[in-house]
């Protein structure tokens, strides 16, 4: 029996010695968890929660509680430590004192190699391998000082009450304390003046975003009624303010001014999009003699006690990996440029304008926004107490472009986003951008017919006031960022659809006068018989214009007035891109990717355009299995094609033909993925129903196009997934 208990107890003798350490953990590795939180604060916390708090409307947007948001702060303050602690615990558990020490100067090493590439990234111009290598010996140095010199252990310690600090001034004084300390909703105290003894109409207003008046339009200046069929009808009934601009390039501060009619000056810097920030606003006024049913995207400015949870909350998880997306490029050894794909995004925060105020980080869309439409017109109802003020913000046509003109989605993530210099895209990828927006404007187009149709199945199209337009358009001027206002870009950022369906209107005009998107709510306010209660700065425009001027005015950034001349700009609107940049007036949704300098050869076979020989180049395709087998009948088709050539580096001038089945589909050029490196990256969209059922890859043929002489030379590519 005494032989069977030793054998047990030499049996596991690793179990007992778990049970020993753990009951008595030394007072070094306490003192190691001390300087994991100290050194994390300022490697993780500091940042990211310096970021997120000017962020206000990152929360509002994921429509996040208060407790998610605290519950964040303390995810991000803790985590990180008490993760790599538990690293070093085991390390203690099964190695011992030494593996635990070794182990713990690893990970700080380690931290020090990020916190560098973090201040390097502010106080160096290195950028990528020179910025990373610079990080490491810069690491690996702070790594040794703390193995041979005790103050900085010492220091650590003292430094362990940083991280609480950075969560304090989170909660307490960032833009973002408005969302989680109590705040009073003031300013809907005073009451708007009926103005006329008329019953006040049904008000229904959508407001798109990232919609450039341009791409609506023929060179004669009207909206292409082949290719918009929809908003042309809705045109054809309203008024349309043609010369319409809007006042900022970013959303929430842009879209809330419009809606209490003022510019977005200076006192704004640091103001929330949402009540607290505005209580002044479209939603506060009306309320008083309105129903309202909102559904606002990336505002809050509708009191919860009328419209409720306008939007449905992402939950906690998607907020959790939203934000560390968000750290990802704050430690990356590049500038990261803000997602193409995100809302909200700050024009000017990467050219150092970190200290102007809330700056919006946005991921990815995960919020289906068609799926939003249909809600709001499902909530349009004939039942409906009267007058009823409908109201939608829509981030449509706003990116990521992916809907083709059917509504059917395509490969919308396959174009690596490159890396941007001052926010300006390269060329060859702006123009492809370019292309997918007006394929996404004629989807839009789509919805705006249903919402139509539904207005008049409930009875309400003919009595109803009907608003739309857009907060801001998007700019496609090469060198030029497509949210701030440049030096070429203002026709595209600044002009906007803007078209008002008084009740009862049956017969449209083209009104040119200078619109300013601060007389939005003095319109529509005058037009069914209120006074606003505060000062705005625009003017109702029913009556004679009141604004001599003929410039036109502009916000990059709440006090950052940029004005550009009215006529010159406005002019350039009116040609159009239906008929010229693209052919889809002529040839309707196939007219949509005949784009740009190549649009003849689209729809050709390669030998109609050059002549084909030479030795084949070798292009890597990107998502290349999204090509296994293609069904265009299906809801998802992979129409973008992109990827790089691998083979060198193409000559200059030369564009990737991608044809399908033999006829071209797309001729996009050259752009590179990296700042600094060779112009080897591209991405076509190629026309859906070019494919025919079955292997994608069997149906694709890409050539390299060189001009030669007075001619092209197309030589043959090699396809790698």
């Amino acid at each position: 029996m005494a032989r069977s208990v030793a054998d047990g107890a030499q049996a596991a003798p690793g179990g007992g010695q778990v049970r020993r350490r753990l009951g008595g953990l030394p007072r070094e590795l306490w003192w190691a968890l001390l300087e994991l939180f100290a050194l994390t604060g300022f490697v993780v916390a500091q940042p990211l929660l310096d970021v997120a708090g000017k962020a206000p409307d990152f929360f509002l947007f994921h429509r996040a509680s208060r407790g998610q948001i605290l519950a964040l702060v303390a995810v991000v303050v803790l985590l990180p430590a008490v993760g790599l602690w538990l690293v070093e615990l085991a390390a203690f558990l099964v190695a011992g004192p030494r593996g635990q020490r070794l182990v713990h100067l690893g990970l700080l090493t380690g931290l020090f190699v990020v916190l560098a590439v973090e201040v390097g990234k502010e106080l160096l111009p290195l950028r990528a391998r020179r910025l990373l290598l610079a990080a490491v010996v810069a690491g690996l140095a702070a790594g040794l000082v703390y193995a041979r010199w005790s103050a900085l252990k010492l220091w650590l310690r003292y430094l362990a009450a940083a991280p609480l600090v950075f969560a304090l001034v989170f909660v307490t004084i960032s833009p973002v304390s408005k969302l989680i300390l109590p705040a009073s909703d003031g300013g809907r105290s005073t009451v708007p003046v009926r103005t006329s003894s008329e019953p006040l109409p049904p008000v229904v207003m959508v407001v798109f975003d990232e919609f450039p008046l341009a791409s609506l339009l023929d060179s004669s200046g009207a909206i292409d009624k082949r290719v918009y069929p929809n908003l042309a009808e809705f045109a054809s009934q309203a008024t349309w303010y043609r010369n319409a601009t809007g006042i900022g390039g970013w959303t929430p501060y842009a879209l809330p001014s419009m809606l209490r009619g003022t510019y977005p000056g200076p006192d704004l810097k640091r103001a929330v999009p949402d009540l607290s920030g505005f209580p002044d606003n479209l939603f506060t006024m009306f309320g008083h003699y309105y129903h309202l049913k909102a559904l606002e995207t990336v505002t809050r400015l509708c009191p919860t006690e009328r419209c409720g949870q306008t939007g449905s909350a992402s939950g906690f998880g998607d907020l959790a990996r939203e934000t560390a997306k968000l750290y990802g490029g704050i430690a990356s050894p590049v500038d990261v440029p803000a997602d193409p794909a995100s809302v909200g995004q700050d024009p000017t925060v990467a050219e150092g304008a970190d200290d102007k105020g809330p700056t919006a980080y946005f991921g990815n869309l995960k919020h289906d926004q068609v799926r939003r439409a249909e809600s709001f017109m499902r909530s349009i109802d004939a039942g409906d107490r009267q007058p009823t003020l409908y109201f939608l913000h829509l981030l449509l046509p706003h990116s990521p472009w992916k809907y083709l003109p059917d509504g059917r989605v395509y490969n919308s993530g396959s174009q690596p986003r490159p890396e941007l210099n001052h926010l300006v895209w390269p060329t060859a990828a702006q123009q492809v951008n370019q292309q997918r927006l007006l394929l996404q404007v004629a989807y839009t187009d789509r919805l705006i017919g249903r919402l139509m149709d539904r207005l008049r199945r409930q009875g309400l199209w003919d009595k109803s006031l009907v608003l739309m337009t857009a907060d801001h358009g998007v700019g496609f001027a090469p060198g030029d960022p497509g949210r701030a206002l440049g030096s070429d870009n203002a026709p595209g950022l600044m002009w906007v659809p803007m078209l008002v369906k008084a009740p009862h209107q049956t017969t449209g005009r083209v009104d040119d006068r200078n619109w300013e998107h601060v007389d939005l709510l003095p319109t529509l306010a005058d037009m069914v018989g209120l006074s606003i209660p505060w000062k705005v700065d625009g003017f109702s425009q029913v009556g004679p214009s009141r604004r001599q001027r003929t410039d036109k005015t502009f916000y990059n950034h709440p006090g950052d007035l940029l004005i550009r001349p009215g006529p010159p700009n406005f002019r350039k609107v009116l040609a159009g891109v239906t008929d010229t940049l693209i052919r889809a007036h002529q040839n309707g949704e196939r007219g949509f990717y005949q784009f740009g300098r190549f649009a003849d050869w689209i729809y050709k076979s390669p030998g109609e355009v050059g002549r084909v020989a030479g030795s084949p180049v070798t292009v890597k395709i990107t998502d290349w299995e999204l090509f296994d087998a293609v069904d265009p009948g299906r809801p998802f088709v992979p129409s973008l094609v992109a990827g790089r050539v691998t083979s060198g580096t193409p000559p200059a001038g030369s564009v990737m033909v991608i044809a399908v089945n033999g006829r071209i589909g797309a001729a996009p050029g050259f752009y590179a993925q990296k700042l600094g490196t060779a112009p080897t990256s591209f991405g076509g969209l190629v026309p859906d129903f070019l494919y025919r059922k079955g292997s994608g890859q069997r149906q694709l043929q890409l050539y390299l196009a060189t001009e030669v002489g007075q001619g092209y030379q197309l030589r043959p590519v090699t396809i790698s997934g």
